[in-house]
């Protein structure tokens, strides 16, 4: 059975959705009142760290940790930002933890530049 998280605060959609040990994730940077990067982002890095704490709040929902990342789909809306996406994201990752990552180029909404898709599993 699916355990919807985050949405006894009234989230929509849910942060994330715990299966049989897997958990399944979105982060992204958008501020959920206005669906817009938020003004104090100023920078690729900045809003890879806001990805990242958005999947911080389904981990710590669901007991597990970055270090329980196994799968990330990570989306960029621009080529260019690549060569500093992948630092970034490399510093965000656990010690000695980096998942299997596909890594896409798609249109982002809200003036997004990144999103990011993880799975986690803890037995």
């Amino acid at each position: 059975m699916a355990t919807f998280l985050g949405t006894q605060h009234d989230r929509r959609p849910a942060v994330g959705v715990l299966v049989d040990g897997y958990l399944l994730a979105t982060g992204t940077a958008l501020d959920p009142a206005t669906g817009r990067v938020p003004d104090d982002i100023t920078s690729l890095t900045d809003e890879v760290a806001r990805c990242f704490a958005a999947l911080d709040v389904a981990l710590s929902e669901a007991g597990m940790s970055r270090a329980d990342l196994v799968k990330t789909t990570c989306w960029l809306a621009d080529e260019a930002d690549r060569a500093e996406f992948i630092p970034a994201y490399r510093d965000q990752c656990a010690a000695g933890v980096y998942p299997a990552r596909c890594t896409m180029v798609a249109g982002l909404p809200g003036g997004a530049r990144v999103a990011i898709e993880a799975v986690a599993y803890r037995a």
